[in-house]
């Protein structure tokens, strides 16, 4: 059995695909988690296994942490990145669909948490990574439920930390800023499908505005390489925001003040 063994959900693209190819580069044993099984099996190894899942299904993360558990004896890295955003105005996106959101990106990270900790505590040891997000301490227009979500899971992350440190379990957060995957993309075309009165013209215009630099943004390996960064470190920081635009933003925040910031904010939308 390997010794390292790292679960990584979202793998099937983007950060999540990046991570699991990067640890398992690494000496990691890693579990590929996604929905997409097409693209599960493009990363299939000697090192990475798929696992087809849906992380708001209790009972099928239940049974692959069993799994994982009964095949190889231990978890010592989850990361937790499977997440989806709906972007429009907060007036318009259906409760049905903020639910759902919620329930991928806060409920769905709860899950894989609750079922590995029991685990990590037999052991004494373990790292949790929770992916968030740039606007995960910072809200915008356009971004309102994804940044509810995001939100929530660094708040549930914070509590998670103080409760299983003296366990010898990691907890860390990191926070992407705009980075080159499919996910802008992807963000763009679920916006187009909500209808907005004329009212909000100038919003959606701004949405798109705002992630226009998409495109000559980092890509995915620069979060892969700071999840790596985090677990092999042994006292690494509880948040890590990059590229430099995360970490700008935030600061930004900070020393604007919140009518100030979101002034500034409109004038980058070009709506204001």
């Amino acid at each position: 059995m390997a010794d390292n063994i790292a679960l990584v959900t979202g793998a099937s693209s983007g950060i999540g695909r990046a991570t699991a190819e990067l640890l398992a580069q690494n000496g990691y044993y890693v579990f590929a988690l996604a929905r997409r099984m097409h693209r599960l099996e493009q990363i299939r190894s000697s090192h990475i296994e798929p696992i087809c899942l849906d992380v708001t299904d209790d009972e099928a993360v239940r049974h692959a942490v069993a799994r994982i558990i009964s095949t190889r004896g231990r978890i010592d890295v989850l990361v937790n990145n499977a997440g989806i955003c709906q972007p429009g105005a907060v007036e318009c996106v259906p409760l049905e669909t903020a639910h759902r959101q919620l329930e991928v990106n806060l409920f769905g990270y709860a899950r894989f948490m609750q079922a590995v900790l029991p685990h990590m505590r037999e052991q004494r040891s373990g790292c949790i990574i929770n992916i968030v997000s740039a606007l995960s301490r910072i809200s915008v227009p356009g971004f309102g439920w994804y940044s509810a979500s995001k939100y929530a899971i660094e708040a549930l992350t914070d509590a998670v930390r103080g409760e299983v440190m003296e366990f010898g379990i990691k907890v860390v957060l990191i926070a992407p800023g705009l980075i080159k995957t499919e996910f802008v993309p992807n963000q763009l075309r679920a916006m187009e499908r909500i209808p907005h009165p004329a009212a909000y013209e100038k919003l959606l215009a701004g949405v798109h505005n705002l992630v226009a630099r998409e495109p000559e943004a980092p890509g995915p390996e620069i979060i892969a390489k700071a999840v790596l960064s985090a677990v092999k470190v042994s006292r690494s920081p509880v948040r890590h925001a990059l590229p430099l635009d995360s970490k700008m933003s935030v600061m930004a925040r900070w020393l604007l003040g919140g009518r100030v910031f979101a002034w500034a904010i409109r004038l980058r939308m070009k709506f204001s």
